[in-house]
């Protein structure tokens, strides 16, 4: 049996049934010079420009969770790999991510993930 779900429900179960909202805590396209202050020991001006004006790469999402834990997500649709890295300069693939918000087995990638609270 298939069940068509809106995102407005999927949403609605995310926060009900895993006790995740992130509504207003994920930025789409943040300022550079924001995201230099929480990732500055990764990141550079120039290698932050240079992701922005790539025609491979996807938007740039900027997440905050709990306890001051930040993350920066974005797509080479080249690759079809993600890059997700935290303000501790750790690099997570999606699965990582999705295992971390302990929703992995919704079927969904985590740039649709994203994309419910943008």
């Amino acid at each position: 049996m298939k069940y068509l779900i809106t995102e407005s429900k999927l949403k609605t179960l995310i926060k009900d049934k895993f006790n995740i909202d992130l509504t207003g805590r994920i930025e789409f396209e943040p300022d550079t010079y924001e995201l230099l202050n929480y990732f500055d020991d990764y990141l550079s001006k120039d290698n932050l420009a240079r992701r922005r004006r790539m025609d491979n790469y996807g938007p740039i999402y900027f997440i905050e969770l709990d306890n001051s834990y930040d993350l920066l997500y974005q797509m080479n649709y080249a690759t079809g790999q993600s890059w997700i890295i935290n303000n501790g300069c750790d690099t997570w693939d999606e699965s990582d991510f999705m295992n971390f918000l302990g929703i992995s087995g919704l079927g969904i990638s985590v740039e649709q993930f994203l994309d419910l609270y943008v």
